[in-house]
Formats: C-alpha cells, structure tokens, sequence
C-alpha cells in the first residue's frame, strides 16, 4: 500500500555510497542491563476476589513499568514506581475475575532496560471440600523426578481451580527395588495424602516394569504377569478403594512394540485378567479402567481384538487418549463415537474416561496459542460430557519443561517451576478450567445439542427449573437465548467474567457464540436460535490509537425500542424503528499493548440489559520495518529499509541497526518518524543471501526484520508510459520490444497447432499509479464460461507479481482478466487468500476480434492494490495465458513460471521499471 510519507531520508542516491553507513562500527557497548527475577509470594499468583493481587519480583534497577492486560488483550492497569519503592512487590487494585498477563520493565540509572513479566490469575470465590465431582481432570505427574513434578504444593492449586481428579502414578520400578519386597516411596504417600486433604480423587496408573523380573518394559509370560500382578495388589492395598480409580498400564498399544509383549491386545488382556481376578479377589469394591488406549496406527482393529478377547468383562470403564492437536476438538468426537460403537457390538455400555487429550503451546508448528489451548481444553471437556463421556484428565497439569520449541514441555496448565515467568503461574488454560469447574460443580448433565452450521450447547441441570449451558460456535455469531420475559440470565465468560442479562419482552436474551465457550445460567428453554438482531464488527486497531466499530440492532418487531450500548467504558443511546435497523459507534480507548484482542458491548434495550455481543480482532505495532532489494534509476541494486509509523501521532526511534553478510551498520539515529508517515534509508546491495535489522525504541522492545536477498542479472525492462484503456495496443507500448507467448507452457497445450491455433506477445508499462499490461493474443477459438474465481478455466490472462527479486517475497498477488461469454470483462484477485475477490482499482479493457481471430488485453493494476512502492523499480512477474476452446481448459502459455505449474514466486521473472518513457 502506498503511504503518505514525511521526511524521507535517502543516505545513498545514484549510486552514491557512503562508506560511513557501511563501515560504521557497532554500537557502543553499554553497562550491563538489570536484572529482573520474578519471585511469587502466593503460589501460582492465584488469587480470589477480595484478595489483594501481590506479585513478586527481585532487581536491581532504579525503575520498574508495569503494564497489565486482561484476556482480552485490552489494558487494565499501567504505572511506573522506583524499584526501592516498591521493594519487590507490584501491588494491583484488580478485582474482576480473569487471567491476566503482567508486562515489566526494568530501567537501569543508565536508561538501559531489561523486558520480563508474569501471569496471574483472580478466581471467584468456591468451596469444592465436600463437592462429590469427579469429571475433571488432570495429568498431574507428582510422581515424576526433576523439573517435570510441579511438587506438592501445586496440589491445592490444583484445587483451587476445581480439579477433582488427578491422574498419577506409583511406579513399580520405584516400588520394588529388591525383589519380593514391595514398599512405595514415602514422596507417593506424601502426594496421596495432599490429594485426599484436597479432596482431589486419585486415578492411579498401574504401570510399566521391572528390569528384577524381566528386561523389557511390558510384561509377556505368565511369571512376568504374576510379578506385576504382586505389585497391582500392593498398590491396591496401599492406596485403597475409597476415591481411587486404578487404571492398567498407559497406552498398552503404542508402548514396547519390540518387545516381547508386542503391544498386542492379547498380551495386555491376558494381564488385564490376572491384575483384575487378583485385587477384585483382595478388594472387591475397586474400580478398574483400561485400555488407556492411544488413538494412533490402527487402533480401531486393536480395540475390537481387545472386545474380543473378552477385555471389556475386565474393566469397570474404558479409556483412551484421542489427541487431534493441533486440530480443534471437534474432530476426536469420532473417536469416542467408534469406541462407544464397539463396545455396544459387545454388549458394553460401560463408562468411558478420556484419561488424557490436550494442546501443547510454544514455538513448535504443530502448537497452538495459548487462548486457542484454554477454549480447546474446554470444548473438549464439554463435548466429552455432552457426548455421555464419565471423567476428562487435561494433559497435563504443569508443563514439564521450559523449551517452547519442544512439544512435550508445553502441555500444562500453569507454567513449569523453571519457567521465567515464575514458577507454576497460569496460563489461560488454568482460569478456563476453574471456571468451567466452578459452573458445573455437582450438576447432571442435561445434553448436548447443535445450533447452526457448527453451534454447540451443552446444558446441565442447576435445579429449582434453572440450567446452565455452555454455547460455542466454530463460525462466530450471535444467538438468542429463551427465557422467561424479566427473569436474568447470568452469562459467564471463558475467564469467569459475569454479566447479567434480563429477558426482554419477547422473552429472550443475546449472547454471541464463537469459538471461545459463554455459559449462560438462567431458566433458559429451548435451543439457542441464531439472530441477526445484533451485530458489532470493530476495525483493525493500531497500538496507540482508539479501537472503532458499529454496532447494528435490526427491529423485527412492531414496536420502537430505545437502546443503549456501553461499550469501552462509555455509553451511546439511540433507537429503532419497527422493522428499522439503527447503527452506533462503538470506541474502545488507546492502549500501548498488542496482540489479539476481545471487543464487548452490553446492549440495554428498553431499561432491560439483553445482550452481550462481542468481536475479536488484532492490536497491531504502530512502528514496522520492511527492507526491500530496489533499483535506481540507473538499475544499480541497493538495500531500502523502510519505518513506518501506522499510528495517528509521531513517534520516536533511536535507530536501526542492520546486517547482511559482513556488511552492518546504523540508521535513521533519533528520528522521528511522523503520524501516517514513513521514513527511509538506503545502502548498497550487500553481496550476501540474507538480511536482518533491529529497530530500537527507548525503554521499548525492540523491533526485529529479517529477508532475503537474491540478485538479479538481467531484469526485463519495463518503460514509463500511461495506456490508454480502449482495446487497441499503444503505438508507443507497439514500439517496444514484446515478451512473446509460443508453445511455452509446461505441460504445452493440449493438441497445440501452432501460433495459429494459440500465440501472443506481451508489454509491460508503468506510470506513478499502475502496472500496466498490454497483450495480443492470437486465439483460433475463443471460450470463457466462467465467472469470477472461476476464470482460470477459460481464455483469458493470470498475473503472478511481487515485490523485490525472484524468491524474496513470500506474498504473491495472483490477479486474473478474462472477457466472459456473459459479456462483461471479470478481474478476480486469488492471493492473498485474505483478500480474495474482486481487486480493487484493477482495470481492463479487453476486446475480442473474431474475424482475425486476435483479443487484445489492456490491464491497469494499481500500485496501491499490489502494496508495492513502484519508486523501488524492481518487482518478479509471471504471466500465464490459459486457453479453452470450448471442450474445457486445454492447457497454458507462460511468461516465467509460478503461478499455472506450482504457486512458487521463486520462478517469476525480474522486472525493472525504467523511469524513461517509452517513445
């Protein structure tokens, strides 16, 4: 996109170099930043309302900034205090529940600054010490060794967030380290007794082997099974039958299959049978669950050998693992469906736990964020509920390590003991979790049912004729809710937030339903209805600036309504006309932060609140840096690197640092770049493949680029001339050498006769406003059915075009032109796949000539479409002439490749724009 810019500063020119820029040192070394240590006094910085938030942190810089943001991303408290002041504790005035996330900044007496922060959370207040619950679930790995055991004091933690189940284990290895002497270390004691003080239920994992009896890790024999077997019956005896759940083995199907037992099913049910007829003999009453089955390989026919061997007679309930991350959990449903459909082929309707599933955070690509991983814990807790399932154990309670790369250190709740943010503070996922907890304490399920294309509701029975039901949709929208006109339905964020709605006079509220899970609580009847009576959509806000939106009320009714909206701490008031729709602002003030954002608005409709309609969308940086591989006029290559500043008020840099090959220096030192401006400064082309810069801001993180840089030998050459868009090729345009289409597609044409049958030559142009192309096209038949996305079909013209060198850019405008047989001429744009459509400003004149059988294409494509700076003279093109006579899409002629064959701009051709005009 073409900006406005202010003060641009060019520090190479003509080819001018300036050897100061290149050969300038680096900076200065400055003294040593301050530390900055978080240190929480309250265990997982969890706290109730009514308590005083205290986080605690040690450093020894002069000054320390706060700023704290909600899991809405919206800012709710900043400040700045000397560090002495607040001598290691940040004390918040935060009452409302929430997950919220904590920035610091350390500044040195220097100026220097060092970036940290932490997460806390603020739960409302409930006693869960005489609940009888039992769903929820954790993998709480108290048994572990090292950083991976969250230790005991996480187990009131864990309570606090309404977990009543943690599965664990008491390993055999550990158990039975001289042979026939079978004693469980006093660490298994310990963390069973903090269950039970807890009253958190205890499913125990019977697992794994021992190298005294046999070396493999399953056992396989009838001796090795009766080893184990001596161990089941001790830890029975151990640990009780009283809110203990014993599960045999863990994932029995994926673990050991070199070994002697295989992983088969009828090594696992023979041990199943000897485990079972041994502690039900001893203990009667216990509970037993198996297979922990993982869904992974085959495991449908592995679980239909295992109900065929009689497995299902063994166990008091069925479990299974059906991770889909980084899929939503939606798509394990199928899994509990099979399993469920096996077991009643066997005349099973036993219970079914998912004894783990989860969404690991971090860096890895298959993870996901860490909001997407609380609303994904959640659904899946709610859909295993509302599909009959009995328990659900999140995977798992902390993460096990610090690595945000690796997958299975980014499981947990709250944060690993190590973690830098502090030791077992939540994540998002945590406050999810309590919430749901603190909903559904105690109260049956009532079921599950669909609403529009991908609208769960998942309701259980409050008692006293009210329920609560939790409401998520894949594709957001608004839905009503009935109940009963004047009764108030207490509607529940994700994070515990509460509203209070009242029934209007029709006997309905508003929520809207999107991928995060609303509970509503009330005397709710009937399904959810989706609506179209609210709606809010909020523009793309830039860090700095206030948010802006509109929310829309259409009146279907027959009366007028006044309403009001409060939205961002303020209220607008307007009303509706029967059958009318009205629109009002919404504004949601400035804020520093960044990172995605919730946007909310409590509707009143005539004194009643009715609605809580809600939108998402993205806080962005105000400051970006691109660099770009340009020419000059002269077609010598240089480095551009560009600051721009999106927001609406200037903003300070202290400079850019950059490197390329051996090749560094510094740019742009104490500028000020104006609002809605940009600035930029050039260096040779360094003889190098990459490059990097590093913005830096005063007291602000810095702001990191990085690219790739490819040269370029022999670019064609595009002259400066304006088309004239009426169908016949320019003299001026005709006068140039043309880029000629023949027999040049891969794979060619379909039957090809020649230039006769398919040829053309091409032009390209450019003037302050457009690329131009100028094409024409021999063509014995011409045939375009299509329409729109669909042209590519038929005859007609696809342009691939970046910024930059071949292979620099990895975002591609893929814009089409095709005269249809409907008689109008469609421009369609493919990619960007977020602005796919009709481009705007793009256009073309195209005329057919049927008695010379010619078309001839005159495209305009604005610069401010392409998001190209045409001053930078350097862009990659393909161009693809698709050809249909009438029997469907015969084949292609190409100018350059990466568009028709594969979408790979690596392949387009270089093209300079030649600031002289064409003659």
């Amino acid at each position: 996109m073409t900006r406005r810019r202010s003060g641009a500063v060019s520090l190479l020119t003509a080819g001018l170099l300036l050897a100061a820029v290149l050969q300038s040192p680096a900076r200065a070394a400055t003294t040593a930043a301050p530390t900055l240590t978080i240190t929480p006094t309250t265990v997982g910085n969890t706290f109730t309302t009514g308590q005083q938030v205290q986080l605690g942190f040690s450093t020894d810089a002069t000054t320390v900034r706060w700023t704290v943001r909600d899991a809405g991303g919206t800012e709710v408290a900043r400040g700045s205090a000397p560090a002495a002041t607040l001598n290691g504790q940040l004390t918040l005035q935060i009452s409302t529940p929430g997950w919220y996330q904590t920035d610091l900044t350390a500044v040195g007496a220097d100026g220097t600054t060092t970036l940290g922060g932490t997460d806390f959370a603020v739960l409302t207040p409930h006693d869960f010490s005489t609940s009888t619950e039992t769903r929820i679930g954790v993998a709480g790995a108290l048994a572990f060794g090292g950083a991976a055991n969250p230790g005991l004091e996480a187990v009131p933690l864990m309570a606090k967030g309404g977990i009543s189940t943690d599965r664990d284990e008491a390993f055999w290895s550990a158990a039975e380290t001289t042979k026939g002497v079978i004693q469980f270390p006093q660490r298994y004691k310990d963390y069973k007794a903090a269950l039970d003080a807890n009253n958190i239920d205890f499913l125990n994992i019977l697992d794994y082997g021992n190298t005294l009896y046999y070396p493999d890790e399953a056992p396989a024999t009838d001796e090795q099974r009766a080893a184990f077997t001596r161990y089941a019956v001790a830890a029975v005896d151990q640990w009780g039958t009283e809110h203990t759940t014993y599960e045999l083995w863990n994932e029995w199907n994926l673990r050991d299959p070199n070994g002697a037992a295989e992983a088969s099913p009828e090594n696992y049910v023979a041990l199943l049978k000897t485990v079972s007829a041994a502690v039900r003999a001893k203990h009667p009453d216990v509970k037993l669950a198996g297979p922990s089955l993982a869904v992974i390989n085959d495991w449908q026919g592995w679980f239909t050998k295992f109900a065929d061997l009689g497995g299902l007679d063994y166990v008091d309930a069925v479990t299974i693992h059906p991770y889909v991350q980084p899929l939503d959990p939606e798509a394990s449903v199928t899994y509990v469906n099979t399993i469920r459909s096996i077991m009643a082929a066997h005349g099973s309707t036993k219970p079914i736990y998912i004894s783990e599933q989860g969404w690991a955070t971090g860096t890895n690509p298959s993870a996901v964020s860490e909001p997407a991983q609380a609303r994904d814990l959640v659904r899946g807790n709610l859909l295993a509920y509302g599909n009959g399932v009995a328990r659900y154990s999140s995977y798992n309670f902390m993460d096990s390590g610090t690595d945000p790369s690796n997958v299975e250190h980014r499981f947990g709740l709250v944060r690993n003991r190590l973690d830098a943010r502090g030791a077992l503070v939540p994540k998002p996922s945590y406050v999810a979790t309590a919430v749901l907890a603190r909903q559904i304490d105690e109260l049956p399920l009532i079921g599950q049912t669909r609403f529009g294309s991908n609208g769960y509701d998942v309701a259980f029975n409050a008692g006293g004729g009210q329920s609560v039901h939790a409401v998520w949709s894949t594709t957001p929208g608004v839905v009503a809710a009935t109940a009963p006109a004047g009764s108030t339905v207490q509607v529940t964020n994700l994070y515990g937030v509460e509203t209070t709605l009242t029934g209007d006079a029709g006997g309905h509220v508003w929520v809207t339903a999107g991928p995060d899970p609303v509970y509503l609580k009330g005397a709710i009847t009937g399904p959810m209805l989706p609506s179209v009576r609210f709606a809010m959509s909020v523009g793309p806000e830039i860090a700095g600036d206030p948010a802006t939106g509109m929310l829309t009320f259409t009146n279907p009714d027959s009366v007028t309504h006044a309403f009001t909206v409060s939205a961002g701490g303020a209220e607008t008031s307007g009303s509706v006309a029967p059958g009318a729709t009205a629109t009002t602002p919404v504004t949601y003030p400035a804020q520093e932060s960044t990172e995605p954002r919730t946007y909310s608005a409590t509707v009143t409709v005539d004194g009643r609140a009715v609605a809580v309609i809600s939108a998402a969308g993205t806080a962005t940086p105000p400051l970006s840096v691109t660099g770009s591989h340009v020419l000059n006029g002269s077609g010598q290559g240089l480095l551009r690197f560009r600051v721009t500043n999106a927001s609406s008020h200037d903003l300070p840099i202290a400079g850019l640092d950059w490197v390329s090959g051996t090749a560094s220096g510094t740019l742009l030192a104490d500028t000020t770049v104006a609002a809605h401006a940009t600035v930029q400064a050039d260096v040779s082309l360094p003889d190098a493949s990459t490059w990097s810069a590093n913005l830096r801001r005063t007291g602000l993180a810095d702001i990191k680029a990085s690219g790739k840089l490819v040269p370029v030998a022999a670019p064609t050459v595009a002259k400066r001339h304006t088309v004239t868009l009426d169908g016949a090729i320019d003299p001026a345009v005709a006068r140039q050498p043309a880029i000629a289409l023949e027999g040049t597609g891969t794979p060619p044409v379909t039957g090809w006769g020649g230039p006769s049958d398919l040829s053309g030559s091409l032009w390209l142009t450019h003037d302050d406003q457009n690329l131009y192309l100028s094409a024409k096209v021999t063509d014995d038949v011409f045939s375009q059915p299509n329409r729109a996305g669909n042209i590519w079909g038929g005859d007609g013209i696809q342009l691939g075009m970046t910024a930059g060198a071949p292979g620099e850019a990895t975002s591609t405008q893929e814009i089409g032109v095709a005269l249809t047989d409907a008689g109008p001429v469609d421009t369609w744009r493919w990619t960007p796949t977020s602005r796919t459509g009709t481009p705007p400003g793009v256009q073309a004149k195209v005329m057919r000539d049927e008695a010379a059988h010619t078309t001839t294409y005159e495209i305009a494509v604005p610069w401010s479409t392409l998001g190209f700076a045409a001053e930078d003279r350097l862009l990659s093109a393909t161009v693809v002439l698709n050809e249909n006579d009438g029997t469907g899409r015969r084949g292609w002629l190409t100018w350059g490749k990466g568009v028709a064959e594969t979408k790979n701009p690596a392949l387009f051709n270089a093209v300079r724009l030649d600031p002289a005009a064409a003659p």
